[in-house]
């Protein structure tokens, strides 16, 4: 008697434990999702959560960003919007995801470790989603009056920051432990003696005459071209949230038990 394959295969799957076949469920379904991403898109985890304010009122903390892989699209700079009436998300140009110094992205064990309150490597990053103003070569000014730059790149820039990603680090320069304390809801521990700024996006690091300096997400330095990640296409507001939920609850957590 020849035994019906499909009748088998079931038999089979039903002798799995429950979770076993969750688990296989889910890898299945993730896998098929990020397939499907990286033929149609061109990246393999289209999706990303806004984490700071830097975009508002364009994208705000919590939103859900598809992005297009850069492989599957070019970058229309703010520059070349106003001259061809390309707008993304309500304003001139493209809004790029981009690796800052071009450091890898921070992976789950990193995301973890940052939630335990570990110090984060340095040679890792979360990648920030800012609009690409324009593109320089090498040598020419990157703002009006300012430094050569090193090399070709974009020049980048939060819609609700005051100035460039290039210029940032020149906000704080060296400024006085007060300025924790006087912004409790835009500063975020990323590690010891290392807090991040969500308005301006700065990195802050304690030095031993307890002053703070401010480091930029890109300072000095333009977006190389081999940095972009793709190119933000639609947004899902709040959603993003349940991603940045566990982060928001263990700074909480850390919150109170030191002020306790």
């Amino acid at each position: 008697m020849t035994r019906n394959p499909p009748a088998e295969w079931k038999k089979n799957w039903d002798r799995l434990p429950g979770l076993v076949r969750d688990i296989i469920f889910v890898a299945a379904v993730v896998g098929c999702i990020s397939l499907i991403s990286q033929i149609s898109l061109g990246i393999w985890t289209p999706m990303v959560a806004v984490e700071s304010g830097s975009m508002v009122p364009n994208l705000n903390i919590g939103d859900i960003v598809l992005v297009q892989g850069i492989a599957r699209t070019s970058v229309t700079t703010s520059e070349e919007g106003q001259a061809s009436g390309h707008l993304a998300f309500n304003m001139p140009g493209d809004v790029i995801l981009y690796r800052p110094y071009g450091k890898e992205k921070l992976g789950l064990f990193d995301a973890l470790a940052s939630l335990l309150g570990r110090t984060l490597p340095a040679d890792k990053a979360t990648p920030i989603i800012h609009r690409a103003l324009k593109r320089v070569n090498r040598g020419e000014p990157m703002w009006e009056g300012g430094p050569a730059a090193p090399f070709a790149g974009y020049i980048t820039k939060g819609d609700h920051n005051e100035v460039i990603d290039q210029r940032a680090g020149e906000i704080f320069g060296v400024a006085n432990p007060s300025y924790l304390t006087d912004h409790p809801g835009s500063i975020l521990p990323v590690g010891e003696g290392r807090w991040l700024d969500l308005d301006s996006g700065l990195t802050l690091f304690a030095v031993d005459n307890q002053t703070l300096v401010g480091t930029g997400i890109s300072y000095l330095t333009p977006v190389r071209e081999e940095w972009v990640i793709g190119v933000a296409r639609f947004k899902v507001p709040y959603i993003g949230y349940l991603r940045l939920l566990p982060g928001m609850a263990s700074n909480f957590i850390k919150e109170v038990l030191g002020g306790g």
